[in-house]
């Protein structure tokens, strides 16, 4: 590859921007989920978090299994292939139901969990397998067509751009509008109507991406047949995702800055609202949330100009890493509501460097290795292993919360201050207040710090590698 062709880009700034739109279709259900699923199954409906915890824990071991096969099967070339392209077809055709999926979730049978948990534990259980099939389907082959699409380093850092953009909105759409949508109160109702009003949110910018960023033109679509086509086994090509370590390294740390970030720390701010400032009004999250999204949306340009002074991925997702496990542990100090607005403010703008450099640039470097070694144009199983990572998250976190917790005797079916005093008395909630700031603060900031030290060890695509890779690739016809 020359030097021209590296600095370049063949696409136009209305691709970056439809193909930026994904992140809202991806971004807000996790983080709608992120922000209420726990809370809602907690206080409102009633399930105990041990209950919770095991569901999602079967769920993760079905995706475990389940993802990996959707990129298996769904790689390869159909008769529709070489007219519409090998990703657009699977992406098109999934997120409606991914959307819609998401009310699913949010509209349990109004049953009394406290007595009777079995039906809301199978009715959790089989709406998260209905929209993990979903969102899987349209995650596996949008990331891969995000490396297959924009493949210099000048592109994936532009489109890194969008994508921080676009990711931001999406946070702020899944963030902060949903406690507006609460019309009805802490009820069951209430959640329902959120959800469905949020997955019209994600169909609108669905069409926006299928529209245009999820088309596959000629040159893509070539690459498909551009070599004689012979299928990696699906044994053998997990035994090669498992054994790559660009690709196993960075996963570690994104599924730890992801249960610490987008699930832990924000995820407790519901619980922060409700039982710290005692607050019983859904919209006096909406203050933190937005200086949190306002950190990391003005962070953008600044890692992005770093990176490029740098010229070096790898190093200066270490340099943001570690300042944000330093940052992070106040979180669990604050004394007042100011305090705790700058913490989630300076968190924020720290978190924009994983958030900007993680998905579009390091995740697309680590295909590409993928690609060299096997020699074939098969990522779907990487992909699909990747597609794991929300499941995991959600694991971790919830494992956290519920043994904390647990713990601290936090007892379920109480969405207020006042009704979860009563019950466990005002001793008892100094107990679990402490709780919640853990969880806040010093817990994710010990998960993201592990996952730090492991990539700081381990991750091996220095930039020299990638652009070796890159003229491996180009060797391929890839």
């Amino acid at each position: 590859m020359t030097e021209n062709e590296e600095t370049t880009s063949r696409h136009s700034f209305s691709t970056y921007l439809s193909f930026g739109s994904y992140n809202i279709l991806w971004t807000i259900p996790t983080a709608t989920q992120s922000l209420f699923m726990f809370f809602f199954y907690h206080t409102v409906v009633g399930l105990d978090p041990l209950w919770i915890l095991t569901v999602v824990a079967i769920n993760t071991i079905w995706a475990g299994l389940n993802d990996p096969l959707i990129g298996y099967l769904t790689d390869k070339n159909f008769k529709w292939t070489r007219k519409w392209g090998r990703r657009f077809p699977w992406i098109a055709i999934a997120f409606i139901p991914q959307s819609l999926s998401l009310i699913m979730i949010f509209s349990p049978p109004d049953i009394d969990a406290t007595v009777n948990p079995l039906p809301i534990m199978l009715w959790l259980l089989l709406s998260l397998f209905v929209f993990d099939l979903f969102i899987t389907t349209v995650e596996i082959h949008t990331s891969i067509l995000r490396a297959d699409k924009f493949r210099t380093e000048t592109e994936r850092r532009k489109y890194a751009g969008s994508w921080g953009v676009f990711d931001m909105i999406a946070q702020v759409l899944g963030m902060l509008l949903p406690p507006l949508f609460l019309f009805f109160g802490e009820t069951i109702r209430s959640y329902a109507v959120m959800a469905a009003i949020v997955a019209i949110i994600m169909i609108i910018f669905g069409v926006l991406f299928v529209m245009k960023g999820a088309r596959e033109d000629k040159i893509i679509i070539d690459r498909y047949y551009s070599r004689d086509y012979e299928r990696l086994h699906i044994f053998k090509g997990v035994m090669i995702v498992v054994k790559q370590r660009s690709f196993f390294v960075l996963f570690i740390h994104y599924v730890l800055w992801l249960a610490a970030t987008a699930s832990l720390m924000t995820g407790m701010v519901a619980y922060l609202v409700a039982f710290i400032f005692r607050s019983e009004d859904p919209d006096a999250m909406i203050p933190f949330l937005a200086l949190f999204l306002l950190g990391s949306l003005i962070s953008i340009p600044v890692w992005l100009k770093i990176l490029k002074k740098m010229n070096n991925n790898r190093k200066t997702y270490l340099i943001g890493s570690f300042i944000l496990v330093a940052i992070t542990v106040p979180m669990t100090f604050f004394v007042g509501d100011i305090d705790l607005l700058i913490l989630m403010f300076l968190v924020g703008f720290a978190n924009g460097c994983v958030w900007t450099i993680g998905m579009p640039v390091l995740y697309s470097n680590a295909q590409d290795d993928f690609v060299v070694r096997t020699g074939k144009n098969q990522k779907g199983i990487l992909v699909g292993t990747w597609a794991v990572i929300g499941l995991a998250t959600a694991f971790i976190d919830e494992a956290l919360i519920a043994l904390v917790f647990t713990i601290t005797g936090f007892k379920e079916g109480f969405p207020t201050y006042a009704l979860l005093e009563a019950e466990v008395g005002a001793a008892a909630m100094v107990s679990i207040q402490w709780g919640i700031r853990f969880l806040m603060g010093v817990i994710p900031a010990m998960l993201i710090l592990v996952g730090t030290l492991i990539f700081w060890k381990y991750y091996p695509l220095t930039q020299e590698k990638v652009l070796e890779n890159k003229a491996k690739l180009r060797e391929l016809g890839f």
